[in-house]
């Protein structure tokens, strides 16, 4: 046998194998993938997440009343460009729009320069929509949190992995009494909802959620304390500084303020609370031109924010 005709099993091998790997990434709902893909979220939120949809996903979508989707897959990633251009496809034949912001990631590890960029895009296109939308990158893992994220900063709520209401447990129901009752106004109620549950099961979400509803209700020192036990345990969490930074901005400490929303702006530069925290603490400082440019950053991504705009007008008088 010569070695041309020995190496031609070893070479088939490497094309079979190679070829399997392809069909496996560019058909996201295979056996082996859906292993590690996220299940899509409740769709009664006005902002669902999930994977990559299929055929099946978006006739799921469109029946529950999704007019958007917002893809994080990148094009310059070759089976992430076939499965936009499929996606593209199937959000004409259902009569839902798409709009795709990249965001190139492997394993949760970023790539690019516009990571961060794209994702506040991402973030910024979902708050200002009346659309119901679907969020998602190609697990439904990684990327769509980092959108998610600031979505929680501007206040604005995201699915939840359920499945149905009945069969959630109390800790999760008093989550989402307490969620309701502080996107109507209603902060005390919302302490008194998150009450009811235990210490130990307070997720991230809840211990969030008490501390801006007790800076809500100006008690500002006691909110201070509430973020700061936070942060003790995960010194990190950006959402988490930027509720320290405004209370050491209602405090009148302006340059803890400042220090506390520029790691967050050096973190996540599209973030408007940041941006626009950074802008009033620096207006108070009577730097005027610095404020200016925070200001215009923030009403870039949130222009409807009337207080930002008061703000903005004097700082350039």
């Amino acid at each position: 046998m010569t070695k041309r005709a020995a190496l031609f099993p070893v070479l088939l091998a490497f094309v079979l194998i190679g070829a399997g790997a392809w069909w496996m990434l560019v058909t996201p709902d295979n056996p082996v993938t859906q292993l590690f893909r996220r299940k899509i979220t409740d769709v009664e939120s006005r902002v669902v997440l999930g994977p990559y949809p299929g055929e099946r996903d978006f006739r799921l979508l469109k029946a529950n009343g999704v007019g958007l989707v917002i893809s994080l897959l990148d094009p310059a990633i070759p089976y992430e460009s076939t499965l936009l251009e499929r996606e593209k496809t199937l959000a004409q034949q259902f009569g839902i729009r798409l709009m795709n912001f990249p965001m190139s990631s492997i394993l949760g590890r970023k790539f690019g320069n516009d990571y961060d960029e794209s994702a506040g895009k991402a973030a910024s296109a979902i708050a200002t929509t009346s659309d119901k939308v679907y969020l998602h990158c190609y697990l439904g893992v990684h990327r769509i949190k980092v959108v998610q994220e600031l979505l929680a900063a501007r206040g604005v709520d995201t699915g939840r992995y359920v499945v149905r209401a009945g069969e959630r447990d109390a800790a999760a129901r008093a989550l989402d009494a307490a969620d309701a009752a502080f996107k109507n106004g209603q902060f005390q109620a919302a302490l008194d909802a998150l009450a009811t549950i235990n210490e130990n099961e307070l997720n991230e979400n809840a211990r969030l959620l008490r501390g801006w509803a007790t800076f809500r209700l100006g008690r500002i020192k006691e909110a201070r304390d509430l973020f700061g036990a936070f942060l003790a345990i995960s010194p990190d969490h950006l959402d988490a500084t930027i509720g320290l930074a405004y209370c050491a901005y209602r405090d009148g400490a302006l340059p803890e303020a400042e220090r506390l929303f520029r790691v967050v702006v050096d973190k996540r530069p599209a973030d408007s609370d940041a941006l626009g925290g950074l802008g009033l603490t620096l207006l108070r400082l009577d730097r005027k031109p610095e404020a200016a440019v925070q200001l215009e950053a923030a009403l870039k991504i949130t222009p409807n924010n009337q207080e930002l705009r008061d703000a903005l007008a004097r700082a350039r008088r």
